[in-house]
């Protein structure tokens, strides 16, 4: 799938606040993804020089191309935005259902304005040259499909690519993807059209132009590339990522949350879990791996 110049060979790793930092990134990357994409990103904090907003833009080496998502409501800030971002592709989120997101007209909010979702896409193609792309679901109501009405917008305002996660924003994350409705919007996408929700591998059938996966990466990196990694080389090298970059407290903190999905049915790896709670540093969650690794092949 080409985005604008930049072509996309395997499944795309999607943007998930809270998880996909740099770290992870560089990690999926080395492990085969085709496109990685940074947390949401305000505009607004961008645009205002926020330092917490520019540590979430910080991109690793080998991902190559780079997208940062941004997301906000107002065209004008967009603009302003996307002159200060040093990436190769913009995306913009007009799918996060978070309240604390849409209650300021942000993220899924969108689905119901589509005209203001084109006049984004249609400015911020005004301010560069980078091509743009757009993530959103399938409506917001359940059963309402705005996801139609919004693409036919952003395409006609020059975005590049949509990806559809198959849930309605009221959903959230409960209930299940309907592959079948992406499939429907796939068909009459003018763009390429990028699928995301509950997908486990980054095999591609038509109608589709790409996968895009989220949830299932949580729990292996490695299923860009099809391959089976041991879950302890895995966690280590997680962890040499997240000390080149972040403080002991934060790269701590990310291993509680990785480890519940990369140990989830390992034998010990409720003991591992609990251990790694208790850690204070990261040289205690090496101990705690060293143990837990020692009573499984022993």
């Amino acid at each position: 799938m080409l985005i604008g110049k930049y072509e996309i060979k395997n499944g795309i790793l999607a943007p998930m606040a809270g998880y996909t930092d740099i770290a992870f990134r560089e990690l999926c990357k080395a492990y085969g993804a085709g496109l990685t994409v940074t947390e949401m990103v305000s505009v607004r904090g961008l645009v205002h020089g926020n330092a917490a907003t520019a540590e979430l833009m910080r991109i690793a080496h080998n991902e190559v191309p780079s997208c940062i998502q941004l997301f906000g409501n107002d065209p004008s800030d967009f603009a302003r935005a996307a002159e200060k971002l040093r990436c190769d592709i913009i995306d913009v989120n007009m799918g996060c259902p978070m309240p604390k997101i849409v209650k300021n007209g942000d993220g899924a909010a969108l689905i119901k304005d589509p005209e203001r979702a084109g006049a984004i896409v249609r400015t911020i193609k005004n301010a560069t040259d980078k091509p743009v792309t757009v993530k959103t679901r399938l409506g917001y109501g359940m059963y309402n499909d705005g996801a139609a009405e919004l693409i036919e917008s952003v395409a006609k305002s020059g975005a590049a690519a949509v990806a559809v996660h198959g849930r309605y924003a009221e959903q959230k994350y409960t209930g299940c993807s309907d592959i079948r409705k992406l499939a429907s919007l796939a068909k009459n996408c003018p763009i390429p059209f990028i699928a995301n929700g509950d997908l486990a591998d980054t095999t591609v059938d038509p109608p589709f132009s790409a996968v895009m996966i989220g949830r299932a990466a949580l729990a292996d990196p490695a299923v860009f590339c099809g391959e089976r990694v041991d879950p302890f080389e895995l966690a280590r090298r997680h962890i040499a990522l997240l000390r080149e970059y972040f403080d002991e407290r934060y790269s701590v903190n990310q291993c509680r949350k990785f480890f519940v999905h990369y140990f989830k049915g390992v034998r010990g790896g409720k003991q591992l879990r609990d251990d790694v709670n208790r850690a204070e540093n990261t040289s205690d969650v090496y101990f705690a791996l060293d143990k837990a690794q020692a009573a499984v092949y022993n």
